[in-house]
């Protein structure tokens, strides 16, 4: 037993605790989890991309990104089961696939809120931001799908992941749009497949894994799956590239009358909405299915959708906000 084991085993106790509390609990707490999901932000993202503030989504989109796929890749490296896997006493309130340390939830909570917090730089959005990743935390301790020490690890992550990427994005898109268009998109190739690559040479690290029979409580799982990584890998392709094409096409502005806007989001939203169901009727199964299919989705956010919002009449070049609306009528 490592020392590992015998944390968790420690930590069994508060967790059952923690789950004797009343069952009108449980949903408040259900409900608290959902703002810690890499999902949560990347469908919100859209409205903030063409709505609101294109700069800010995409900052927080590539934090987001970076924590989602620093997370998989080190859940992939550790290898530590989640509660109940290990120990019937724990009730399964969110039934989770992968790895559980360190807790994906904590470290894209930390890592999102905490951009948003830096971008509005008033001690209120901190002190809100940090007593919603507490409860996020909180949540799922209670949920049965993470240690304490998860929860603790994806924190301290997810604060790396935040001051790696304010510390780096000046100078990283001072270079990138010092680029040619072709190096750009060769640079997004090239990090989508990194991401891929860093995740292999994780699970390379437990050769012939299988699942431990003292671990039969999970049911059946697939934990050491790729599909995240290469969900995120796809993803960050689609946004790189499709921000470089819309950096070549001058831009755009958010702004615009609230009707302009409302109809940005839902054609915007029914067209990807189209895609995702076309690609599972083209694209092949598995990984590279998966991979190109968000791939295209996240250029049809970053560039797709906003040059048919443009030729539409709904969205402005960037500096023509009056005309924003015209076609709209």
């Amino acid at each position: 037993m490592d020392i590992l084991d015998e944390l968790h085993l420690a930590e069994l106790t508060p967790i059952i605790w923690l789950q004797s509390w009343p069952d009108a609990v449980r949903p408040v707490m259900q409900l608290v989890s959902v703002l810690g999901t890499d999902a949560f932000f990347l469908l919100c993202l859209p409205l903030l991309y063409w709505c609101v503030n294109p700069a800010l989504a995409l900052r927080l989109g590539l934090t987001v990104m970076a924590s989602a796929a620093t997370n998989a890749i080190g859940k992939l490296a550790l290898h530590q089961p989640r509660p109940y896997w290990i120990d019937p006493r724990i009730h399964a309130f969110s039934a989770e696939g992968a790895f559980g340390l360190p807790s994906g939830h904590a470290q894209s909570g930390t890592a999102a809120l905490g951009r948003l917090a830096m971008a509005v730089a008033r001690p209120w959005a901190w002190w809100a931001a940090g007593a919603a990743v507490a409860l996020v935390c909180l949540s799922r301790i209670y949920l049965g799908v993470h240690f304490i020490s998860d929860v603790v690890a994806g924190v301290a992550l997810g604060i790396v992941v935040l001051v790696l990427v304010r510390k780096l994005e000046g100078p990283a898109t001072a270079w990138w749009r010092g680029q040619a268009l072709w190096v750009q998109l060769a640079a997004s190739a090239v990090l989508s497949g990194a991401l891929i690559g860093c995740a292999v040479l994780a699970n390379a690290l437990h050769p012939g894994w299988v699942v431990p029979p003292g671990w039969s409580w999970a049911g059946t799982i697939d934990p050491d799956s790729l599909d995240t990584v290469v969900t995120m890998a796809g993803v960050l392709l689609g946004t790189l590239a499709g921000t470089s094409v819309m950096y070549r096409l001058g831009w755009f502005d958010a702004g615009g009358p609230l009707r302009a806007r409302a109809l940005r989001w839902v054609i915007g939203t029914v067209v990807a909405v189209l895609i995702w169901y076309a690609e599972r009727e083209v694209l092949p199964e598995g990984a590279v299915g998966t991979y190109l299919a968000y791939a295209v989705l996240a250029l049809w956010v970053q560039a797709g959708a906003p040059v048919l919002f443009i030729r539409l009449g709904l969205m402005a070049r960037r500096g023509q906000r009056a005309a924003v609306g015209q076609g709209a009528g």
